[in-house]
């Protein structure tokens, strides 16, 4: 048997699409997975291709088991999710542990995986992408602090009780 990973399980898998409640809906009705929170995300400066740029996009969450799954729509403004999209792709994009920052980027970069996408979300949230592999094109890094570990327990929570009914709950 293998030790776990030094970053920890994987805690997120996380989906681009270009129609976020469509996609949702689609995992309701193929996966049964739900309820999902769908958010707006606008962090004003983040740092992708050595620029500071904002970081704009709808996203949703749902919790299938252990695994919390997430749908990214991004918007017109350049991000690593626009850059998948303007690539002609979909669908899986990154896997998320939930790690110290600084430890990953060393790690990554030590092993040609370079920096992606880096900022600090409104609430405080550490969050780093590197560039992956063809499988999985993106990894993400990301040191919760309390709120994010109260909304992800939220989001689990939701999905232990979920009826069916609400499937998309826009936030």
């Amino acid at each position: 048997m293998s030790s776990s990973s030094w970053l920890g399980p994987i805690k997120q898998t996380a989906f681009v699409t270009n129609d976020i409640e469509a996609t949702a809906q689609r995992w309701v009705d193929v996966h049964g997975v739900g309820p999902w929170f769908v958010y707006t995300v606008d962090i004003p400066d983040t740092r992708y291709q050595d620029q500071l740029i904002p970081l704009k996009a709808r996203m949703a969450l749902a919790q299938s088991g252990s695994q919390q799954i997430e749908l990214i729509e991004p918007s017109d403004n350049p991000s690593i999710y626009k850059e998948f999209i303007d690539a002609g792709r979909e669908g899986i994009h990154h896997i998320c542990y939930w790690a110290n920052i600084n430890e990953a980027r060393s790690h990554f970069a030590a092993i040609g995986y370079p920096e992606a996408q880096y900022g600090i979300t409104g609430n405080g949230n550490e969050f780093l992408y590197v560039y992956g592999s063809q499988d999985i094109p993106f990894v993400e890094i990301v040191d919760p602090n309390e709120s994010m570990t109260a909304f992800f327990e939220l989001v689990a929570q939701s999905a232990r009780n979920w009826d069916g009914s609400d499937p998309v709950r826009l936030l």
